[in-house]
């Protein structure tokens, strides 16, 4: 019997998104901890080509020195972390009935921040544009501009289609919606518009570990413990959808 290709595909087992107010907490946890560790790959690799660590904040960097291999070198080593990230969830969003595997494959695309990496290079920022204006000096800005929001387009858009295709249910637009512009819409209140500004003004500004400042440190140092007795319930962001209800609906 034929079928027709205009309904969306399921396994047989189908997952149900299952989210409350401890997945939300284990998510904003691995949201910011992955933030951090982002910015730590740029300012390592900075670290070990300039041999002293450079200035930062939250979200943004500076290399103790100005070398050609810096200029493409940190920058990448973020990126690598961050879309290595977003496809090993890509990989682990499968069209299977694993619980676990597509729980957190769903978990790292979203924690990865997709609509924050489009935005701030459509923009003209992020470490995409650092690595081509770094690498095509001579480049029209608008074709570089271009590049980029193409590259990053199709970057993240696998991830995300698979990402959409694992929900289920009327509400899977507003859900993947939500996940799409909400972690971005977060970070930017919280860190962007209250610990950047607070770091300013020298609360906890002094260096501290990894050349973080101290209050960076105190953050992160916060939501890796929220995430290590919290990590399990982001392995259940779906659990095998009842049969038998699904029948009765």
């Amino acid at each position: 019997m034929a079928t027709s290709d205009s309904a969306p595909h399921h396994s047989a087992t189908e997952l149900s998104l299952n989210v409350d107010t401890r997945w939300g907490i284990a998510f904003v946890a691995l949201l910011f901890v992955h933030n951090e560790l982002h910015e730590i790959a740029h300012t390592a690799v900075g670290r070990l080509i300039c041999g002293a660590w450079g200035a930062r904040n939250f979200n943004t960097w500076q290399t103790a020195c100005y070398k050609t291999p810096e200029i493409v070198l940190a920058p990448i080593a973020g990126l690598v972390w961050s879309y290595g990230l977003l496809w090993v969830g890509y990989f682990f969003l499968k069209s299977d009935s694993n619980q676990v595997k597509n729980s957190l494959g769903f978990c790292l695309v979203f924690a990865t921040m997709p609509w924050g990496r489009l935005s701030t290079v459509a923009g003209g920022g992020g470490d995409e544009m650092v690595i081509l204006r770094g690498v095509f000096t001579s480049t029209d800005p608008t074709i570089l501009l271009a590049t980029g929001v193409t590259i990053v387009g199709l970057l993240i858009a696998p991830p995300l289609y698979r990402a959409f295709r694992i929900l289920t249910g009327k509400q899977r637009w507003l859900v993947f919606v939500g996940m799409f512009f909400l972690p971005k819409q977060l970070f930017s209140i919280v860190v962007l518009d209250m610990a950047n500004p607070l770091l300013k003004q020298g609360v906890l500004s002094g260096q501290g570990v990894l050349g973080a400042p101290a209050m960076v440190n105190v953050w992160t140092g916060l939501w890796v413990l929220v995430l290590a007795v919290s990590w399990k319930r982001l392995l259940q962001t779906f659990v095998v959808k009842d049969p038998t209800a699904t029948a009765a609906q």
